[in-house]
Formats: structure tokens, sequence, C-alpha cells
């Protein structure tokens, strides 16, 4: 038994191993591609935590993110909702356009639905999605609320200098 369930074990590391290694979000971007390469990698660690983080940061209902997620590797369903939130149109929009297109990679569906390279939108996105020491942690990124990041690199205005 004892064996059996080591072998079973063996499998299943090899297979999440496999995924992780599969995943190519083909943005263009570097930064943007090692951000999704590790947002999926933890997705996988705990797939239900990822599926709430997603659904409940870009307001998508649970079983609407579980539905991607038959057809999409994590990373792929963290860029659909990304993308589908700068350019205000449904997650499913942009998801199926991936999927028709997967071959061209997340850099060209991006393109096609207006977000260019240089663009505010591509600056907005590519915003979203800096780290910021959490990796993969979808319940913090991504979101342009405008609260700064609270690093106080300000230089000030110069009032309440020593005199």
């Amino acid at each position: 038994m004892k064996k059996a369930f080591l072998i079973l074990a063996a499998f299943l590391c090899q297979l999440a191993y496999a995924q992780e290694i599969k995943f190519n979000p083909k943005t263009g971007d570097v930064e943007m591609d090692g951000f999704l390469k590790e947002v999926n990698n933890e997705a996988l660690k705990d797939i239900n935590t990822f599926t709430n983080n997603v659904s409940t940061k870009f307001n998508i209902l649970k079983a609407d993110v579980e539905k991607l997620l038959k057809d999409l590797a994590p990373g792929d369903v963290y860029m659909s909702a990304q993308v589908a939130n700068v350019i205000g149109k449904p997650v499913t929009d942009v998801s199926a356009s991936y999927v028709k297109n997967k071959e061209k990679g997340w850099g060209a569906i991006a393109k096609e639905m207006g977000i260019k390279p240089g663009s505010p939108e591509f600056h907005k996105l590519k915003k979203s999605m800096k780290k910021n020491g959490k990796g993969g942690d979808t319940k913090t990124e991504g979101s342009d609320d405008s609260k700064g990041s609270g690093k106080g690199k300000g230089k000030g205005n110069g009032k309440n200098k020593n005199k």
C-alpha cells in the first residue's frame, strides 16, 4: 500500500512539474512572462485559493473562473482577467480570443484587443502586474486603485526643514 502511495505521489509531483515548465505566456515582455509564470506556479499549489482570489479581485463569478480553468492554465486565466479589466470587456470574450489564437501568444492577443505596446492600456496592464514581493499573490496585485506604493521616495515640498 505504501509503495502504491509513493508511486502515485511521484506521478503527481511529475505532473505538477511538467505543468510548471509547459506554461509559456509569450506576452513579449520578459517581466510580464515571469510574473505570469509565478502566478501559474503558485496557483497550481492551491487552485482553490487562486480561484477565490481571481473571482474576488476581478469581480468574476467563481463558477466562471472554474470554467475557464478547464480550458486554460491558471496564468492564462489571470492574464484573461487582467486584459478584460484593462479594456473593459468580459473575461469570456478575452479568453475565447486567446483560445482561438493561443499559438500567437498573449502579446499578439493584447494587440488585437487594443493594447498596443507603449499605449496607456499597455502601461496600465504592466503596472497592474508588477511584483510587490508576493509573486503570484493575486489578492494584492493588479489593482489600479491609485493608493501608491507607500515606499516614501518623494522629496516633499520643502516645508518643515530644519531652520
